[in-house]
């Protein structure tokens, strides 16, 4: 080993400094000149949670085989370097798209790549199941998916990608304020690397969301009302209407 260079860090003491961490759902460890994510088992407070989003360990245990069973398929996800039943470490992936978009560091280069890369995900037969902006990450080269929870499958059907791309425009809608230019170049990446049956199917999915946006009503107005400028409840109709117009 060179003179001045430390040995990488083993699995046990990784996790070791994962435990040492603060409490909170997500953390973060700098060991010398590495990054890496710290992700830890819920604890559910209310038994609420318990009935709506079941056992925690068996949660993160899920998202671990789920990680490897990704990434054993190629599939752009985040690295996973080492688990165990309370904890995983991630490799550091750059930084939330949401937050690049938000500081004004994106063009449409990244926002086509940013479609490019979940069609990419999805012809490997599998579907993210919540791929919200702040679930993807980019390192000045890659595009990198995270947080592999509910609705995630490793045999998805043309309706679960149609799922994912719904969802991913509704989260660009959301977080630009219904900028459909944004919203355009992530669709024109994904239908140029992607298949027309995921996008037949979802506009399908689209259509067929009428009575959300019809439930959104209420609080469209009331965000009206205050003068909020992103309202996750207009971004519905936004989102659909955006889907027919394409």
């Amino acid at each position: 080993m060179a003179a001045g260079k430390e040995a990488p860090m083993t699995e046990d003491e990784l996790l070791k400094r994962a435990a040492d961490l603060p409490p909170g759902r997500v953390g973060q460890l700098q060991i010398a000149d590495r990054s890496y994510f710290v992700k830890t088992v819920e604890t559910h407070q209310k038994l609420r949670l318990h009935i709506t989003k079941g056992d925690p360990v068996k949660a993160l245990a899920r998202e671990v085989e789920l990680l490897r069973a990704f990434a054993a398929r190629g599939a752009p996800v985040a690295r996973l370097v080492a688990a165990n039943a309370t904890h995983m470490v991630l490799a550091d992936h750059g930084k939330p798209v949401e937050k690049l978009i938000r500081h004004g560091q994106v063009d449409d280069a990244l926002l086509r790549q940013i479609g490019a890369a979940l069609a990419d995900l999805h012809s490997r037969d599998l579907a993210h199941g919540r791929p919200m902006l702040r679930d993807i990450c980019y390192d000045g080269a890659s595009i990198t998916f995270l947080d592999l929870e509910a609705g995630a499958s490793l045999n998805a059907t043309d309706r679960d990608k149609a799922r994912d791309v719904l969802i991913l425009i509704y989260s660009i809608m959301v977080t630009t304020n219904a900028n459909q230019h944004m919203a355009r170049m992530v669709i024109e990446g994904y239908r140029n690397a992607g298949t027309d049956s995921v996008w037949r199917a979802t506009r399908r999915r689209s259509r067929g969301l009428w009575w959300l946006q019809l439930l959104a009503m209420p609080g469209v107005w009331a965000h009206r009302k205050r003068g909020k400028t992103r309202s996750e409840m207009a971004a519905v109709a936004a989102t659909r209407a955006l889907i027919a117009a394409i």
